[in-house]
């Protein structure tokens, strides 16, 4: 009888090999790719309002400012200097000489905006003068605030609103709106986006599911999530935070896994998970001898932001540190960005300030195979003067 059952199941074993192999294989989803001719659709959480260039702060408002107004430098995705309303530039000593379009609205904007000495020798021809060496000074011409008004960006503006910006450049339209993340993949995953970014939490998810993971751009920033602490915090007393602060489940939780945990604005690399836990077994023996002070924790508006600060006070909370989340002003976990690609407009940021780093960026998005050119640099700008939808 046994032996019946054994053949029985062999025989249907071989029946549905059989069926398998004369049934065609399925094809795996894919994303729509159609969409209104000439027109990139885009979703951010933040969008830049009112539509003030020196506003811009966040990745996102820096996208949006990158596409409406010019400035007289711009950097390249390799994050070299690339001509913006100025096409040549060099620095002797300390001043830096550059050959412009609209010199005069460039230098009565500078003029307005900083103490440097600015002059127009010449037509097309722009002379800024530092009193001290400013050697990223070109750089700094490439931030959103450098951008004088009233000059024609790289769109030209069709509609603004607190939710939706429309710009259009040579029959080229980007149709930018402000939506939830999540709401933003409901209608990517429609077609009715081209890019949207990753909701938190969703980005191993989006790997493994065989629709998205072909269209996932993830790309690590010049910017780290660190703990601002004011200055009404001791130093002994921030030390131990730093050195207790849970950076691995923030890593594990926020970027997952996509950036590395940061010790140091000053450097990029993994930290020593051997000196980290050294640092961590010294800071505990110290919590009982310090003070006892409550440490009240502003509620970042971020809600990713909000998430990991919340993980962080666990975790102090639980070492018996006062970590309190009462939307206080001892502290606030913040997203420090570059405004600039280069390492010391990082740390420049943490200047005077006591800075406990925990992690650095990671930006992930969704970006359609509709669009062709799409690139993102170290800031997280994407030029959308080079993309092209493949209905074009």
């Amino acid at each position: 009888m046994r032996r019946r059952r054994v053949a029985a199941l062999a025989v249907l074993a071989l029946a549905a090999a059989g069926c398998s192999s004369s049934s065609p294989p399925k094809r795996a989803a894919t994303l729509p790719v159609n969409g209104p001719p000439g027109v990139i659709r885009v979703a951010l959480t933040d969008l830049l309002w009112p539509l003030e260039p020196e506003r811009a702060k966040t990745r996102d408002e820096r996208v949006v400012a990158r596409l409406l107004f010019s400035t007289p430098l711009r950097t390249g995705a390799d994050g070299r200097l690339r001509p913006g309303l100025c096409t040549t530039w060099r620095t002797v000593g300390k001043s830096l000489y550059l050959r412009c379009s609209q010199a005069d609205a460039i230098a009565a904007h500078l003029r307005q905006q900083t103490a440097w000495q600015v002059t127009v020798p010449a037509p097309h021809e722009v002379v800024v003068t530092t009193k001290a060496s400013v050697p990223d000074l070109p750089y700094l011409l490439t931030e959103p605030w450098s951008a004088p008004p009233g000059v024609p960006g790289p769109f030209r503006l069709i509609s603004a609103s607190p939710r939706r910006v429309v710009a259009e450049r040579n029959g080229l339209r980007v149709d930018i709106r402000k939506l939830a993340p999540f709401t933003a993949l409901k209608l990517f995953r429609a077609g009715k986006l081209d890019e949207a970014p990753v909701p938190l939490g969703d980005l191993r998810a989006a790997k493994l599911d065989p629709k998205l993971a072909p269209a996932l751009r993830v790309h690590r920033l010049l910017a780290a999530d660190a703990v601002v602490f004011s200055h009404r915090v001791p130093a002994e007393v921030v030390r131990v935070y730093d050195d207790t602060a849970d950076r691995a489940d923030y890593q594990a939780l926020v970027p997952e896994f996509e950036a590395p945990p940061a010790e140091s604005l000053a450097e990029r690399g993994q930290p020593s998970a051997s000196k980290a836990a050294i640092a961590l077994r010294d800071a505990k023996k110290r919590i009982s001898g310090l003070r006892r002070q409550a440490v009240r924790f502003a509620q970042p508006r971020d809600p990713t932001l909000a998430y990991g600060s919340n993980l962080l006070i666990a975790a102090w909370r639980d070492l018996g540190l006062g970590a309190v989340a009462a939307g206080g002003t001892d502290a606030e976990l913040e997203r420090l960005a570059a405004p600039y690609p280069r390492l010391r407009a990082l740390t420049a940021l943490a200047q005077g300030k006591q800075v406990v780093p925990i992690a650095w960026v990671a930006d992930a998005r969704l970006v359609s195979p509709r669009l062709r050119g799409w690139r993102e640099d170290e800031l997280g700008l994407v030029d959308y003067t080079r993309i092209r939808p493949r209905d074009r």
